[in-house]
């Protein structure tokens, strides 16, 4: 008698081990698929700053700081404008190895003070100016890094603004509902920033800036002004600004011939 062939259970073994291998893959999906679900809730910030950005709740503090230290020397400082400033004497480097030396000079000879200074008010009043401008010099630190921190916060939003106009921007040319009112609300805010074209006429500026070289001879060319005076039909003012840029210079003279 034939033996009967053994095909059934390798059939059977492979069955069990294709089982094996697809479950093994839906597993693998499923770890795939929460990882992925995982780095889509994990915001993806866009040009990241190197420095750590401050809480807003730091940032108030300090301010509610800095406004009780200007009202501490608000009692002192005097309201000066512009012109009042202009009228005050100022003090660079010149002018404070000038006053070193005549602190330096005086006080070897005090004889040659005024009734209402002597050496000590003198001293005083460095002491205070010193004073004075190491505090200036803080409040320029102070305001130079609040502005770095201000152009970060700045690039900040501007950057998220811009994020959510390109998703809105895709959202309407694929046609979605209430997408395009929200697209054209935002986009008016870029109407209007391409380069402008060019005016017809010269401006002000332009004429007296050809008219000014045209007189002192560093420029080629001729400015003609029309001018008609309102009547029934209306006035007429025409402005003509031509300039030639290739010079030829001639000499002054009643007369004169080319020969070729």
């Amino acid at each position: 008698m034939a033996r009967p062939k053994k095909t059934t259970r390798k059939t059977a073994n492979k069955k069990t081990t294709s089982r094996g291998k697809t479950a093994k893959k839906s597993t693998a999906n499923a770890i795939a698929k929460k990882a992925d679900q995982k780095e889509l809730q994990i915001p993806v910030i866009r040009r990241p700053s190197p420095n750590p950005p401050p809480s807003a709740a730091l940032i108030n503090t300090l301010t509610q700081d800095l406004l009780a230290i200007i009202s501490d020397i608000d009692d002192f400082a005097a309201n000066l404008r512009a012109l009042d400033r202009m009228r005050h004497n100022g003090v660079g480097m010149k002018r404070l190895g000038f006053i070193e030396a005549a602190f330096r000079i005086a006080s070897k000879f005090p004889q040659y003070y005024p009734h209402w200074l002597n050496t000590a008010k003198f001293q005083t009043d460095i002491n205070l100016f010193n004073a004075i401008r190491s505090l200036v010099e803080v409040c320029r630190t102070l305001e130079e890094k609040a502005w770095n921190i201000n152009v970060e916060s700045a690039d900040m939003i501007y950057t998220d603004a811009l994020e959510y106009y390109a998703q809105v921007q895709d959202a309407a040319h694929r046609r979605i509902d209430s997408a395009e009112s929200l697209y054209l609300e935002l986009h008016n805010f870029f109407i209007g920033m391409g380069a402008r074209p060019q005016e017809e006429q010269p401006t002000k500026k332009q004429l007296k800036h050809d008219f000014n070289a045209i007189e002192r001879g560093k420029k080629d060319g001729e400015i003609t002004i029309k001018n008609v005076s309102p009547k029934t039909t209306g006035g007429k003012r025409e402005i003509i600004d031509e300039t030639f840029k290739s010079k030829a210079n001639f000499k002054e003279t009643d007369e004169g011939s080319i020969f070729e």
